[in-house]
């Protein structure tokens, strides 16, 4: 797998993949999710909405770009370099928040930033 994960907070995770294809487990604590934060196992993220993607891909040829799929679900697609703050539209993408998500590459180069926001399942515990 190609991603690495650049900054993981306790609400935030920012993804960077160079690789043909990268599926990320979202759910979970810190040992099943691979977004989890392994020295916090008592928590559980029930799902990460997408809120800012960039990307670049490479220009010799035709068909490059970028897909994110989660589960079966395409969610965005770029055909070339791009980039979109669902946030800064007031409208995180939530379409199937629990599903592994998956960074699919076209053509031979590229890369790509996606800032997940992460949620919890909230107990009594809490209050």
């Amino acid at each position: 797998m190609a991603v690495r994960i650049v900054r993981n907070t306790r609400h935030k995770v920012l993804l960077h993949a160079t690789g043909s294809e990268n599926a990320l487990t979202l759910v979970g604590n810190g040992s099943v999710s691979d977004v989890g934060d392994l020295n916090i196992t008592d928590d559980t993220i029930i799902g990460c909405t997408i809120r800012n993607v960039t990307s670049s891909a490479d220009s010799g040829a035709a068909a490059n770009g970028w897909t994110i799929l989660r589960g079966a679900n395409t969610v965005w697609f770029s055909d070339s370099t791009s980039q979109m703050d669902f946030s800064g539209f007031g409208a995180d993408l939530s379409l199937d928040p629990a599903a592994t998500i998956t960074l699919t590459r076209t053509g031979a180069a590229g890369t790509i930033l996606v800032e997940l926001q992460k949620t919890y399942a909230i107990t009594d515990s809490d209050y």
